[in-house]
């Protein structure tokens, strides 16, 4: 028998038994759920009936000391908890870990709702956290566990490490944290010591410490049998470590639980990770469980909390399907997260159950207030302490150098599918490039995970190149990769490829219109290949297919040279011909003869400024018959890749951004190109209203799937006209 625990159904006690710990993990995966969905009831008011007891007797057991009855109580109730306790209600089925049981029942914490000591509360959050530890543990997985703040979850694992101090023999707690003062008397620790005071004072488990003091518990006393000093006890001990100096001080030994205090502000909890994870294995079998539960703190300091929630297979952390990841729903694995919705005040009802749709709302009138009254870096911050999804949690919290509500606007454009566009696949034949269609997707993920195996993405077109193009008509950029296959990095290889501006006038029978073509983005593929040698083939046949001379990033210079050794050097633009280069006398030790070498000072000081220009310009304008401008056309939507789109929007210093470099030095070249140089201009000249007609739905901006310059149809009975002279260089 693998596991008996008691049953409350139909008002009486009995046993449920389990075979084995797969029939156990069974019972747990039918009956895990989220917070808002376990509909607790008034069965939930016994999981903490000793607990009410207490607070209205002030005892537990009021019958005589050692008598049968007394033996009797206070066996059952070790039992219960260290075995948990299932309870059938009307509808649903509920497992009162073990953990969870002890907390409510025999641990009082101080109550900051009513400024207090007393029991917790019930809360399906606390619920739902207990049980999934309970499930990481039957699944040989270690826990990970995102937290908005307030969510006693200090409290409820210092309760864990009691219960195994208090019942298991030889068992070894260990509990650290970056900084000392979040674990010793100032910290957690603290709740150990009222814990095991008050476990001494109310219950039959007494339980001596030798030695006694803080960061370091033993569970034994010494006694005289037969004029002999010996020492009784269980042995098991809870040790307490600060990783301030070293990231592996105190983590020898074996180990049962190791709880990581404040996990969201520990910058080198990885480096702990690795070095306790053998002591807490046998070969294959783990044999311990590590609890990293956190909030997040500052960005730099959460990095390895983020990793396991984020990636928690790959890091041996029980993962769980949420559609918390982000705030669109998306669906996906991850480690435990408790949001902000979850067991929030007063939107709690009297069993303890989230009413979570009165959260969300609440939260909305709430953030509006702070986006109205707060500054965006304070606003932000806030968020991140208060988040709804895992994405907000660790959002960057400085204001965004890029116009966030441009970029928005664009991110919606794109997703309603105002931009038709196709995947393909070149190809060279006798001929020269073909195009095909092709089935594959982009990648869209960001950051892409260290460890997919297929990084290989696709070309996304938006406008196919013209027949036999002028050699100036497409630019393009390219951020390259230093090698093939890789699970270390996230880096990919992204090329951009850009449309150059021409001035188009036309002769009409109402007179000369002047318009721009062009100027957009036009293709692009993000990705790296096995194999570094298709990387660079995939480069050479974009840049043929557009005939686009091409700026290259050569920190890297390997596909420069592989251009070099091919002999087609001349789609590579010289670093003579990079004016914005010689403008800020950068790169002038540099001897590479094509390309740009990125300082990094290079791309935050300088080339980022291009991009957000670009985004800002006004492209277009709608006047009234008055001449009022009542509409503006901005380069944002000449943007209509969603990827690029989405850097942009997570972007803070230290972000590997690939598409956004390429993107940057692509705009800040075209743009002193086309200030040197000027606009091709061309002109044209009607043959019937009908082939103007056509004309302006091929050429004219605003047509999809670039929304910009050209005539749009309105309901509106008020004449409207463009601006003349908007955009004529």
């Amino acid at each position: 028998m693998y596991k008996v625990i008691p049953t409350y159904k139909d008002g009486e006690w009995c046993e449920t038994e389990f075979e084995s710990i797969e029939d156990f993990r069974s019972f747990i995966d039918s009956i895990f759920k989220e917070p808002g969905e376990y509909a607790f009831d008034e069965t939930a008011l016994l999981f903490n009936d000793q607990a009410v007891k207490f607070n209205t007797d002030g005892v537990y057991c009021d019958k005589p000391f050692r008598s049968k009855d007394f033996i009797q109580y206070w066996n059952d109730q070790k039992n219960k908890c260290r075995e948990g306790v299932i309870y059938h209600g009307k509808k649903d089925t509920w497992y009162i870990t073990r953990d969870y049981y002890m907390w409510l029942n025999f641990l009082p914490i101080f109550d900051k709702e009513e400024k207090k000591y007393g029991f917790a509360k019930i809360r399906d959050a606390q619920y739902h956290m207990a049980l999934y530890e309970i499930m990481a543990e039957i699944n040989y997985k270690h826990v990970a566990i995102l937290k908005k703040r307030q969510i006693a979850s200090s409290y409820f694992h210092m309760a864990k490490i009691v219960n195994q101090y208090w019942f298991e023999e030889g068992s070894i707690c260990k509990i650290g944290a970056s900084l000392k003062d979040y674990i010793n008397d100032k910290g957690s620790w603290k709740f150990l010591d009222e814990y095991a005071t008050f476990l001494n004072q109310h219950t039959a488990w007494y339980r001596p410490n030798n030695p006694d003091k803080v960061l370091l518990w033993e569970q034994k006393i010494e006694v005289r049998i037969n004029n002999r000093k010996t020492q009784r006890g269980l042995r098991s001990k809870i040790q307490g470590a600060s990783f301030e100096k070293n990231a592996t001080t105190g983590v020898g030994g074996p180990c049962t639980y190791f709880f990581h205090e404040e996990a969201g502000i520990a910058p080198k909890m990885d480096q702990t990770y690795e070095y306790i994870r053998p002591a807490m294995s046998s070969g294959m079998m783990t044999t311990g469980q590590f609890i990293a539960a956190g909030s997040v703190g500052d960005l730099d300091q959460c990095e390895p909390l983020k990793k396991m929630i984020i990636q928690p297979e790959a890091n041996g952390i029980l993962g769980v399907k949420t559609d918390l990841i982000d705030d669109k729903g998306t669906i996906g694995i991850a480690g435990l997260f408790i949001p902000e919705q979850w067991s929030m005040p007063p939107f709690i009802d009297k069993y303890g159950n989230s009413l979570i749709d009165a959260s969300l709302k609440a939260i909305e009138v709430e953030r509006q207030t702070w986006k109205d009254e707060l500054d965006p870096e304070q606003y932000q911050l806030r968020i991140s302490q208060k988040p709804t999804n895992i994405a907000e949690a660790f959002a960057y919290r400085k204001a965004s150098i890029f116009p966030q509500s441009f970029l928005t606007k664009q991110m919606q454009r794109i997703e309603r599918k105002e931009y038709s566009y196709e995947f393909i696949e070149l190809e060279r034949d006798e001929k020269g490039i073909k195009a095909n269609k092709s089935n594959r997707t982009p990648i869209s993920e960001f950051p892409v995970n260290k460890k997919r195996e297929d990084k290989g993405g696709v070309l996304t077109v938006w406008e196919r190149p013209i027949k036999d193009p002028a050699f100036g008509t497409y630019y393009a950029s390219i951020d390259p990769v230093s090698e093939g296959k890789t699970t270390t990095s996230d880096s990919l290889c992204s090329i951009i490829v850009y449309k150059n501006p021409i001035e188009v006038t036309k002769e009409t029978p109402e007179g000369l219109e002047t318009f721009v073509e062009g100027d957009k983005i036009v293709a692009t593929w993000c990705g790296r290949y096995d194999d570094i040698n298709k990387t660079h083939e995939q480069l050479e046949k974009i840049i043929e297919w557009y005939n686009a001379w091409t700026i290259v990033e050569n920190n890297i210079s390997l596909f420069i040279q592989y251009m070099i050794a091919k002999r087609k050097q001349k789609y590579l633009v010289p670093r003579s011909q990079m004016v914005f280069l010689k403008d800020l006398g950068s790169n002038n030790n540099v001897f590479q003869e094509y390309g740009w070498k990125n300082t990094g000072t290079l791309f935050k000081s300088h080339l980022i400024s291009y991009a957000i220009e670009f985004i800002r310009e006004s492209i277009d304008e709608e006047l009234d018959d008055k001449g009022e401008v009542i509409n503006v056309k901005f380069g944002v939507e000449r943007i209509p890749d969603k990827m690029l789109i989405t850097e942009m929007l997570q972007y803070y210093p230290g972000l590997n951004v690939d598409r956004l470099v390429s993107f940057a030095a692509l705009v800040a070249f075209a743009k002193m190109q086309q200030a040197n140089r000027g606009y091709v201009k061309r002109k044209e000249k009607d043959k019937s209203l009908e082939s103007l007609e056509n004309s302006q739905n091929l050429y004219k901006l605003n047509m999809r799937p670039f929304s910009n310059l050209g005539r749009r149809k309105s309901n509106s009975t008020m004449k409207k006209r463009r601006s003349p002279f908007k955009r004529i260089k």
